[in-house]
């Protein structure tokens, strides 16, 4: 089966608002994880240099040329200095080197004189601290899979000028696992928002295809009423002058048994042209004639209506109605409750039972709600039941409720049900209090 266009459009409007929102989520979070990321790094990048620094402003250059091994007074000293740097500051490992890589003092015990290829592979970093002052080296990973970075820093002579010794340190990145734990939040936090985001747009898909069949059935409904109104106009002057005619008729008859056909003729034509009636009002909605009322004077008559199509075994009740002053084409809004009252009152009729009728105002709204505690509506009618010519009744014309609706909608309002089970049935009909 094909997908109908509402439907189709309704789904691709929803992929297409789910993919607009997800791209966007997704840029935002890469942005923000590489400005937290760029953060991160400059913060590890500024502890290097200022350690290595820190650890240069302590060392002679002229105590380190008489230098000679690692067991030298001044070197057990100064290696003590950078173990001391090392525990208070966190640095994996300090040394001192040439100007040319070579060991001098080294926190590991590395052999004097060696040298040091994990520092020495910066070699264009640790020449350029010498003119530019500290340096941080690029990231590298460890056998363990640890990120780290190098810092350089000279150790300079007593004139300011550098000298051929600097500080090294070796730095491990410590912010990978916080980095880690706000890649995932954003990771969870994306999936979550998407997931959000797709229920609102298959919500969206839904109240569109929604939309889409409302709209459908208000043009049915439309293209039925002007073909409804234009047969109705046709019939009635026709079937007025077949009334008279059979009532000019039923006079010259004397036959008990004539006498009772004339009368059944006239009781039909009667009925047909309730059902013009019916037609005509479908086509027009609501006449636009305002009146000002309170709300107790525009739901009598349809209090009165219910009561008579209810017989005695009905209860008709309607408590506590609020004192409201409408302003409002009263004949449609009578005409409209009516249609319902009169309805539920005659689904009543053969068992008994009790209508109630209530009223509240919200704003500019005000609802007035139509409840019987009888057998409640069909399943195979309660689907269609605001459809033109769709009736649970034997002889319904199917059209009561519609003009209800038409009626309300154009007095600013609607007609809906809320319920309908073995409990009982309700409508609740909403208008606006003054008509524009």
């Amino acid at each position: 089966m094909r997908a109908k266009p509402g439907m189709r459009s309704g789904f691709l409007l929803g992929w297409a608002f789910t993919m607009i929102m997800a791209g966007a989520l997704l840029a935002g979070a890469l942005v923000a994880y590489g400005f937290i990321r760029a953060g991160y790094e400059e913060q590890l990048e500024r502890r290097l240099k200022t350690y290595a620094a820190s650890a240069a402003v302590g060392i002679s250059p002229n105590a380190l040329d008489l230098v000679e091994s690692a067991d030298d007074e001044l070197a057990v000293l100064y290696r003590k200095r950078l173990q001391a740097l090392q525990q208070y500051s966190g640095v994996r490992r300090a040394a001192v080197l040439k100007r040319d890589g070579t060991l001098v003092i080294d926190t590991e015990g590395r052999e004097f004189g060696s040298r040091d290829y994990s520092f020495a592979t910066d070699a264009n970093e640790l020449e350029q601290s010498f003119t530019q002052g500290p340096l941080a080296t690029i990231s590298y990973e460890d056998e363990q899979g640890r990120l780290y970075r190098n810092g350089f820093a000279p150790v300079r002579r007593e004139d300011g000028s550098a000298s051929d010794y600097a500080v090294a340190v070796e730095l491990e990145a410590d912010y990978t696992d916080k980095l880690n734990a706000v890649g995932l939040t954003m990771g969870l936090t994306l999936a979550a928002v998407f997931l959000v985001t797709l229920a609102s747009a298959l919500l969206l898909a839904r109240a569109w295809r929604r939309m889409q069949g409302d709209l459908a059935r208000q043009t049915r409904l439309a293209e039925q009423a002007q073909f409804s109104a234009g047969i109705a106009h046709q019939i009635k002057n026709p079937l007025a002058a077949l009334r008279g005619y059979v009532e000019l008729l039923a006079r010259g008859l004397h036959e008990p048994m004539q006498k009772q056909i004339a009368d059944k003729l006239v009781s039909e034509i009667g009925a047909l042209d309730r059902i013009v009636r019916d037609f005509l009002q479908f086509s027009r909605g609501a006449h636009g004639s305002i009146e000002r009322l309170s709300l107790e004077a525009a739901l009598r008559p349809v209090l009165e209506a219910a009561r008579a199509a209810g017989g005695e075994g009905v209860e008709v009740l309607a408590p506590q109605l609020p004192q409201l002053e409408l302003e409002v084409d009263s004949t449609a809004l009578r005409e409209a409750l009516s249609n319902v009252a009169v309805n539920a009152a005659e689904a009543l009729r053969e068992e008994g039972g009790r209508l109630t009728i209530r009223a509240e105002a919200t704003g500019r709204l005000v609802a007035v709600e139509v409840e019987d505690n009888g057998p409640g509506i069909s399943e195979d009618v309660r689907g269609r039941l605001f459809e033109p010519f769709v009736t649970g009744k034997e002889d319904g014309t199917g059209l009561g409720l519609p003009i209800a609706r038409r009626l309300l909608r154009d007095l600013g309002g609607d007609l809906e049900l809320i319920r309908s089970d073995s409990s009982g049935t309700m409508f609740r009909a909403t208008f606006v209090r003054e008509a524009d």
